[in-house]
């Protein structure tokens, strides 16, 4: 079994460029917790109107996406053992994507500006191409595969046809061309995006630094290599019935392959976090086992919601939603990055003085108390959210926000703590 023991070799690049994607995601979240609570009154009811859409390409692209860039140039070079293809485009990507996220999600709040709205959605396209041109030249020069790269190239893929897909869709919001109901296509680009481009990198990546975090050992990963076969193959169905009329039968067979993927992948981390030596969960495991545990509620939920008529049910769309964004994806990347940003800077700034001079611990890289707190702010505003879009409480939608912009403050502050360091 093929296993990384660090997160940084010869073959990463500058830590430079992979810290201004995290830079920036970070200060995107807090961002968007802070326009979630000013328009708290909005998150109801039907989701399909501009403040929910901004809202949702900022957590889509200047949180996840902007995090997942960074965390990929860094680590694909390192658990493939191959040089990034071109250190200069990824530098470039990052100030084109800025650019088009910045005017795509301004677009969505001055909802009439088609003009906008669309250019935007060609810069970052062409962002996304870069990325995309960069990781495959990357992942061409790989000698020795493994399950995390093939995840990575399968999410790479949907990566593109996603940042395509949206582009279309920017257009026929405008200028009509797509003969079936918008609202199908984007259904489907949406899941194309979680599912596989989100999780496709998020469960590939797992399979290598939960077990380098929790010092696991001796376990097979044939339920991951099941996992990737069933996600697949089901999101390609979906992808392909999505286009004609009539096949309920077969949507429901590819969601529900989709699903026991999902399931397979969770049972396949479950043998993982037995064979740890690390018994004893730190903040950032904390972090990331409750997203895998969400992952199981979610996927359960989006069953469900396949099967239903989920416009008769108030709120249920934007319920699954947020555990999707604040509960599975926001919860792994946050734990992730307690874990990830520490080292890297840690590597960078006093590898080289070791037994030289006095250097700190990692836990000593920022403030493992205030991390703690965030964690059980993070999870009362989430069962919060849930509660108050569940039972259409208003007032509780407030405060759960405010309980996740604080959670979202923290995070911010610990992650200053640490590349001041």
């Amino acid at each position: 079994m093929n296993q990384i023991n660090s997160i940084t070799s010869s073959y990463a690049p500058p830590f430079k460029i992979v810290a201004k994607y995290f830079i920036t995601a970070i200060f995107s979240f807090v961002l968007l917790n802070l326009l979630m609570l000013i328009n708290y009154d909005s998150f109801s009811g039907f989701h399909f109107k501009p403040i929910i859409l901004a809202l949702t390409h900022i957590a889509t692209l200047g949180w996840i996406t902007m995090i997942i860039f960074g965390a990929l140039f860094q680590l694909i070079p390192v658990v493939l053992e191959v040089k990034l293809h071109s250190e200069k485009l990824a530098e470039i990507q990052f100030w084109i994507f800025t650019i088009g996220i910045i005017g795509f999600v301004y677009s969505f709040f001055d909802f009439g500006s088609s003009k906008i709205m669309i250019s935007s959605a060609v810069i970052l396209n062409i962002a996304m191409l870069l990325f995309s041109y960069n990781s495959i030249a990357t992942l061409l020069r790989v000698k020795k595969w493994n399950l995390t790269g093939y995840y990575l190239s399968a999410a790479i893929f949907y990566f593109f046809v996603t940042a395509i897909a949206g582009l279309l869709l920017a257009i026929n919001l405008f200028h009509p061309y797509i003969k079936a109901n918008h609202l199908n296509y984007l259904n489907l680009h949406v899941h194309l995006a979680f599912i596989g481009w989100v999780s496709m990198v998020i469960m590939g990546v797992s399979f290598k630094l939960i077990p380098m975090f929790t010092l696991s050992h001796g376990y097979s990963l044939k339920s991951g290599w099941w996992a990737f076969i069933l996600i697949n193959a089901g999101l390609l169905g979906l992808s392909t019935v999505m286009h004609y009329q009539n096949t309920g039968v077969l949507f429901y067979l590819f969601s529900i392959l989709i699903a026991a993927g999902i399931y397979i992948f969770l049972y396949q981390i479950s043998l993982i976090f037995k064979k740890r030596l690390r018994k004893k969960f730190d903040v950032g495991i904390k972090f990331s086992v409750t997203s895998y545990i969400v992952l199981a509620i979610v996927t359960l939920l989006g069953l469900i919601i396949s099967i239903i008529d989920y416009n008769n049910v108030t709120n249920l769309t934007l319920i699954y939603g947020s555990l999707i964004v604040f509960g599975f994806v926001s919860f792994l990347i946050v734990g992730q990055m307690y874990k990830i940003v520490p080292f890297l800077v840690w590597y960078h700034k006093y590898s080289s003085k070791v037994g030289l001079e006095k250097v700190p611990l990692l836990k000593e890289m920022f403030n493992e108390k205030y991390a703690y707190i965030g964690f059980y702010l993070m999870l009362t505003a989430l069962i919060g959210i849930i509660s108050s879009l569940t039972f259409n409480i208003s007032a509780l939608v407030f405060v759960s926000f405010t309980i996740m912009f604080l959670s979202s403050i923290i995070f911010l502050f610990n992650m200053i703590t640490i590349f001041k360091k």
